[in-house]
């Protein structure tokens, strides 16, 4: 998109290559698993900004990758979603960054190692090319692998500007990152454990959730959806609050960057959380069934499933 044109979602954070193990029986540790491994595209800024673009929005990607076979590979995947990519700057002498995991048969995480040295490149030059396309856009998103210095600057732009900013803490290591902005963060999409740190404190129970949903609100943070995997979705703000029920599809690892998506995608469409997490998890799902542009149809089909009676609202005890 040219740079005087409106409308566009303008993402800054991590494009990486992800390499994933998954076992083809129980894991067992401390030795050789048979199983399969894959190459894909990854990097939550960067996947946020794929789904966008196969949704039909205009975006704008900014991340950091090496001057390697690696990044151009990422570029060009990118690209094919509609995404402009003229962001996805090369940094000479860098790798770009790869996340591995190494997963059971089920799918669950067993560990991983991100190596992302790469977004710790970000220059005042970078910055700033990067800032002066937020004036044109209709919101930011922004995930933690970017250095806490150049969060600060992209979050007091956007806030100076009036801008949406949606955030995610991309893992529970880099979490904290977000503790000294959230009164600058319009939406917060996270996951228990991420919250939990930045909460400061284990939560067991829905009552404990609601608690420190409402201290994160209480510390300027606008709009809160936690995702608490089996246990449903707790969506919060000042004026209202609500609990769904988790989609019959878990939203993990790569499924939940498509919901922070359909969370971005529903700004423009809905005011209400129910509505917006329907969204969320409507595209959740289809992404995972994806091999190009979505088909909003299905979209609207699959939101208005997760919106409307058959999705019930957790009666507590």
């Amino acid at each position: 998109m040219l740079k005087g044109m409106t409308e566009y979602w303008l993402c800054v954070g991590g494009a990486n290559v992800d390499v994933q193990g998954v076992t083809s029986a129980r894991l067992l540790p401390g030795t050789s698993n048979p199983g399969h491994v894959q190459q894909v595209a990854g990097g939550v800024a960067r996947n946020v900004a794929e789904n966008l673009g196969w949704l039909g929005e205009e975006v704008q990607l900014f991340a950091l990758v090496g001057e390697d076979a690696d990044g151009e590979w990422l570029r060009q995947v990118t690209a094919k979603s509609g995404v402009a990519t003229h962001g996805m700057v090369r940094i000479a002498g860098k790798s770009t960054g790869r996340y591995l995991a190494i997963r059971d048969l089920d799918g669950e995480l067993y560990t991983a190692v991100a190596d992302m040295e790469v977004n710790e490149a970000w220059t005042d030059e970078l910055v700033q090319h990067a800032l002066e396309r937020l004036p044109h856009a209709a919101g930011l998103f922004m995930d933690a692998n970017l250095p806490v210095a150049v969060m600060r600057v992209f979050v007091d732009e956007a806030n100076r500007l009036g801008k949406i900013v949606v955030v995610d803490p991309v893992s529970v290591k880099k979490a904290e990152k977000w503790r000294p902005f959230l009164p600058g963060v319009r939406v917060l999409i996270a996951s228990i454990d991420e919250v939990e740190v930045l909460c400061g404190q284990s939560l067991h129970s829905f009552s404990d959730v609601e608690a420190c949903a409402k201290r994160l609100l209480e510390q300027g943070l606008h709009q809160l959806m936690v995702n608490c995997g089996e246990a449903g979705l707790y969506l919060c703000r000042q004026e209202e609050s609500i609990w769904v029920a988790a989609p019959p599809t878990p939203i993990r690892e790569a499924a939940c960057d498509a919901f922070a998506a359909g969370i971005i995608y529903a700004q423009r469409m809905t005011p209400l959380l129910r509505e917006q997490a329907a969204y969320g998890m409507a595209l959740a799902e289809l992404s995972q069934h994806k091999t190009g542009d979505y088909d909003l149809r299905a979209l609207l089909q699959r939101k208005e499933f997760f919106a409307g009676k058959e999705m019930q609202i957790f009666e507590r005890e």
